[in-house]
């Protein structure tokens, strides 16, 4: 009878770790998509990132911009950085607050987190098919 050969060194050492934990609410989304891709799904999500201004309508843009799930705000070159994702469900607070902010100089559009090519030309109008009438 033969005996199996491990394929690898680590194959032979004896776990140590668990390799998968059985609750990973306490990681954050990245995370969990790291060490376990595909175990957590997470929702489809259109965001905007854009600078601090002065102007009638920043009060405005702040006040729709926190009524997303996913808000944070950070500091990038000494000044003040909305950045907020909407899923599907928010997709018309998303493209009321676009209309605000979308052709002032620091916005970015964010697919899923992330910079993305055509993303004002494409992503956007595809997303915003989910915007009710009326709602």
């Amino acid at each position: 009878m033969a005996r199996e050969r491990a394929r690898t060194f680590a194959d032979r050492l004896p776990p140590v770790v668990p390799k998968e934990e059985d609750d990973i609410s306490h990681l954050s989304d990245e995370m969990a998509d790291i060490l376990y891709p595909g175990r957590r799904p997470r929702p489809f999500r259109m965001g905007i990132a854009f600078d601090a201004f002065d102007g009638p309508d920043h009060a405005r843009a702040v006040e729709l911009a926190r009524r997303s799930p996913v808000y944070r705000e950070s500091e990038r070159g000494g000044e003040l950085r909305h950045e907020t994702a909407f899923d599907v469900a928010g997709a018309g607070v998303l493209r009321e607050l676009f209309q605000l902010v979308g052709q002032r100089p620091g916005t970015d559009v964010l697919v899923d987190g992330k910079k993305a090519p055509y993303a004002r030309e494409l992503w956007l109008p595809l997303f915003w098919m989910f915007v009710r009438e009326g709602a």
